[in-house]
């Protein structure tokens, strides 16, 4: 709950209740009716405000990183996504290494059967 409203926001009414466990009734079909609008537009306004202010601070703090460590940084990342593409590559070698044996011993019972089935003949 804040200063301006509670915590209704601009989708809400007041029908909804105070906030204390109860329920305002009023009359039938007026639910969209919220007679403290300029108060959640405040409140809405508020919370945006912050929202952008930390934004700002966070563009704010990228660009000076950027900067100061950003040749670095990136050096940085380009050898470890350079290490996982390498892994990724050696993963899937090794899946169609495995995938290629399964293949080769496909119908392997199969031709076991027929060739012990020749020598008994």
């Amino acid at each position: 709950m804040n200063d301006h409203g509670g915590e209704r926001g601009l989708n809400h009414s007041p029908h909804e209740g105070d906030g204390h466990g109860e329920r305002s009734s009023g009359p039938a079909e007026t639910g969209f009716l919220n007679l403290e609008m300029s108060k959640i537009v405040l409140t809405e306004a508020e919370e945006l405000a912050k929202e952008v202010g930390r934004e700002l601070l966070r563009d704010a703090i990228r660009e000076r990183l950027k900067e100061r460590f950003g040749d670095r940084l990136r050096a940085v990342g380009l050898l470890v996504a350079d290490a996982i593409a390498d892994d990724m590559e050696a993963n899937l070698a090794i899946e169609a290494k495995i995938q290629a044996h399964k293949e080769s011993r496909k119908g392997l019972d199969e031709r076991v059967r027929e060739a012990l089935a020749a020598a008994l003949k």
